[in-house]
């Protein structure tokens, strides 16, 4: 994949996000007159499918991030996403055998109450 003028502002906004982002926050803080949503849409597919950044479903919505495989709690209360550290990479393999299941990878996000919302 070459790497245009476009996809390297994507993968900055990436880069600098502390929080996954989804194709639509990452289009609102580019500025740039020649890029549109579905340029944004196509970039970020085609780096999942490349590996050069995850994917994770929260809410019914496509979350984009750089770094390390995460899983996410998510407060129902303020909406805040906090990464933690995956439990089970290196075991998929060990837990879909028994059903004859080639898993080829996997997301998980726990929903909750974070601490400030327990107290309101």
């Amino acid at each position: 994949m070459r790497m245009t003028s476009q996809r390297k502002k994507i993968l900055d906004v990436l880069n600098q996000a502390k929080i996954p982002l989804t194709c639509d926050d990452i289009y609102l803080q580019i500025e740039d007159d020649k890029l549109n949503l579905s340029t944004v849409y196509r970039s970020l597919e085609r780096f999942y499918v490349d590996k050069h950044v995850y994917k994770t479903i929260i809410n019914q919505k496509q979350y984009y991030y750089i770094g390390h495989h995460h899983h996410f709690l998510v407060c129902l209360g303020c909406e805040k996403m906090i990464p933690v550290g995956c439990h089970i990479e290196g075991k998929e393999k060990a837990i879909g055998e028994p059903y004859g299941f080639q898993v080829t990878h996997h997301d998980m996000t726990l929903y909750g109450y974070c601490n400030l919302c327990q107290t309101h």
